[in-house]
């Protein structure tokens, strides 16, 4: 629902400023996953009473469902290993990868506007005090047993001179089983939480924010949130941190701004965009909104439910391609998630149509039935299951008979796609191209296994004739299998736009006082790019400490009343 401003409760003789609210605090957060609970942090640190209201009936949002690695430029286990990442090389590498577009390496702030460059150097400049703090109050659990743990996904490019180390995993127990056992980013919020408690960080579960609470001025004072309950008031001396999540799961939001179709995604059910609307209620200058941190989804698993619970990062195994509706390779498959992801957007001016809308991952029984341990063998079924995410056929012309059957059958789902008539022939044709070159050890079209993190999420080689250990000649004869993939994100990555210390910005770039965010539901100062493992959660740890810290700076309000 679109967001209202309220202004301060009417004043009543003998009442105090506290009287009028369900609750009053020094600063709100609104959001409990990284960048809330490090903005919460951040606050308590500073003496301030911390609110945190999360609308889910628990804590955690999109953090507890993923690794809870982090990524943070020149960080302390980096320095402590003695690997080297100076600032301005680091600059330029995360200018070219931000903002591909506006990249000039000759140019003053490597071509960015000096609004998008102050925000990558506050990341660096500030990334790891914020992380130093964080570590030290508790917080965050981090391995440094094995450090540096993975390669950036962009560690071939030649402006990343420091391409590992960046990366820092959350330490795991022993015995921990993937799939099974609480995930890193589950235990991530738990230790923040635990920190929280610590602090006196008062958390209340089930609250929905959707407007805000200004005085006459137009300084943000509190915010008001729905529960089960009804509708409460909660006020705020210094500040309103935003941490809502991105707006992934609203299909309008998702329509109106991102570059291309999405069918689902496995954020939490909460990323509805709920900041985007408070924050055009209030005036913010919106930014980044055509961009997310894309992701493959199953289609099957799709068309079950938008929010999914697994999507595919890393597609399992050597004898395996993704094909379009022609039939063809249209990428790497062992190339980091969110590029892989924006192929699906590609607009084919010919057919007038999203000719990757969906996309087709093909692959033999020796796939089906490889044991060699991976942490990303999904949607390739294992004993725990995912056979309805999966078509079969002996033959490779029975295979794509049964693809065209299922893309038919759903044509009404997805914009009447359909198989081009030669799918079959092209097909078989493709993977005869690509066992020839699996042969040889190299992928002529499109380089696959040759950057570091396509080496580092390898299985091992079948035998030491595998030249290339991502790829293997397809069996000889069948079984054959297909799993459908569509356009998915983690989350999206735009909102309103912020400054170096958090507080969102008005149309003029005017800050709206006691108004804060961070993480997905603000303009991202990452833009296009996804660093490597933890690129979401670095950068949100990072802003929403600053916020967080910045908003317990604010000088105590308290509503102007006539």
């Amino acid at each position: 629902m679109p967001a209202l401003d309220h202004k301060a409760p009417a004043r009543e003789e003998n009442r105090s400023w506290g009287d009028e609210w369900a609750g009053v605090a020094d600063v709100i957060i609104v959001g409990s996953g990284a960048a809330g609970l490090s903005a919460a942090l951040g606050a308590a640190t500073k003496g301030s009473k911390v609110l945190v209201l999360e609308r889910g009936e628990h804590a955690g949002g999109t953090t507890a469902k993923s690794s809870g690695t982090m990524w943070i430029p020149n960080n302390p286990l980096m320095q402590k290993a003695g690997i080297s990442d100076p600032r301005l090389d680091a600059l330029r590498f995360l200018s070219k990868v931000s903002f591909p577009d506006s990249y000039s390496s000759g140019e003053e702030y490597f071509g960015l506007t000096p609004e998008k460059f102050r925000l990558l150097e506050t990341f660096y400049d500030q990334g790891t005090a914020a992380f130093e703090d964080l570590h030290g109050l508790g917080a965050i659990p981090i391995e440094t047993e094995q450090f540096p743990s993975y390669p950036d996904y962009h560690a071939d490019l030649p402006e990343n001179k420091a391409p590992e180390g960046r990366s820092l995993r959350i330490r795991l127990p022993e015995g921990h089983r993937r799939g099974i056992d609480a995930t890193g980013g589950q235990i991530l919020v738990e230790s923040m939480l635990e920190a929280c408690r610590k602090l006196g960080v008062e958390i209340l579960l089930g609250q929905r924010v959707d407007s805000l609470v200004t005085d006459e001025s137009g300084a943000v004072v509190g915010v008001e949130a729905r529960s089960r309950r009804g509708t409460s008031l909660y006020g705020s001396a210094r500040g309103v941190v935003f941490a809502t999540g991105g707006f992934i799961h609203d299909k309008e939001l998702s329509a109106t701004f991102l570059r291309g179709p999405v069918l689902g995604s496995s954020a939490a059910v909460g990323a509805t965009g709920d900041f985007v609307r408070i924050g055009m209620q209030a005036g913010a200058k919106l930014g980044n909104m055509s961009h997310a941190w894309w992701d493959q989804v199953v289609l099957e698993s799709a068309l079950r439910s938008r929010a999914t619970s697994r999507d595919c990062v890393y597609p399992f195994g050597d004898s395996m391609v993704i094909v379009d509706k022609f039939g063809r390779r249209v990428m790497n498959e062992k190339m980091a998630y969110n590029e892989r992801g924006q192929v699906h957007s590609h607009w084919n001016p010919d057919r007038r149509e999203y000719s990757n809308f969906l996309l087709f991952m093909i692959f033999d029984d020796c796939v089906m039935k490889d044991t060699r341990p991976s942490p990303h063998r999904f949607p390739v079924p294992d004993e725990n299951g995912g056979s309805e995410n999966v078509l079969s056929g002996d033959t490779l012309a029975e295979l794509s008979g049964k693809i065209l059957a299922r893309v038919n059958s759903i044509a009404d789902r997805t914009g009447e796609f359909r198989l081009a008539e030669d799918f079959a022939t092209e097909l078989r044709e493709t993977i005869e191209r690509f066992n020839r070159m699996s042969v040889a050890g190299k992928d002529e079209d499109f380089r696959r296994g040759e950057t570091p993190i396509e080496a580092a999420w390898a299985t091992a080689p079948r035998s030491q004739e595998q030249l290339n250990p991502t790829m293997h000649a397809f069996a000889a004869e069948g079984p054959y299998h297909c799993v459908i993939l569509g356009p998915g994100a983690l989350d999206t990555k735009g909102g309103p736009v912020t400054d170096e210390t958090g507080r969102i910005l008005r149309q003029d770039d005017t800050p709206i006082v006691g108004l804060y965010g961070a993480g997905n539901c603000v303009a991202s100062p990452t833009g296009q790019g996804y660093y490597g493992p933890g690129g979401t959660i670095g950068p949100g740890l990072t802003f929403g400490y600053i916020a967080g810290t910045a908003a317990a700076g604010e000088p105590p309000r308290r509503p102007s009343w006539s």
